[in-house]
């Protein structure tokens, strides 16, 4: 594996997973906490981070140190720290949402002038960051709810972004 092709492949083979539910509530439990390493004790939390997270582990990709976890804002800060967050989209990115980016995460599957498209767990057919499944949903890019961009280690791949410091860059360490 060990590309964005990959991530992107392994995450919308996940589109239409749902979380368990005690009764006729949804409740949190999934199966991605206990296949990631550090984040078992995250299930029955949000999930939306443990999702990305599963994905990039899964595939084998590599991340700053302190974003493997089940906060949005502690990735942000992660990403931040060694200088790979921006606020343009870049596919295979982990987008972050909400006030300082600590509200919502998915990986971003493609872009245009005026939308990002992104694979994200724990949410709904509304949007929600408290949800219920995986989905692919569409937002505006320049909505002030898409926080930024974080950028994991992919050695193979090249950054299809529109930042001009990033674009066509290598995405390795």
């Amino acid at each position: 594996m060990y590309d964005i092709k990959s991530v992107l492949q392994l995450a919308q083979s996940q589109v239409g997973y749902h979380e368990g539910k005690t009764g006729a509530h949804w409740n949190n439990k999934q199966k991605y906490a206990g296949q990631t390493p550090t984040l078992a004790w995250a299930d029955g939390q949000a999930w939306c981070a443990t999702f990305v997270n599963w994905c990039l582990y899964q595939a084998g990709i590599k991340v700053p140190a302190g974003a493997i976890t089940a906060s949005c804002a502690q990735g942000v800060a992660a990403y931040k720290k060694v200088k790979r967050f921006t606020e343009y989209p870049v596919v295979g990115a982990q987008v972050f949402y909400g006030a300082g980016g600590g509200s919502h995460t998915g990986i971003v599957l493609k872009y245009d002038d005026t939308y990002v498209w992104a694979v994200e767990g724990n949410t709904n057919t509304n949007g929600s960051a408290e949800g219920d499944g995986v989905y692919v949903k569409k937002r505006e890019r320049r909505d002030p709810y898409v926080y930024g961009y974080g950028l994991p280690y992919y050695e193979n791949d090249r950054a299809d972004t529109p930042d001009p410091v990033w674009r066509n860059k290598p995405l390795g360490r």
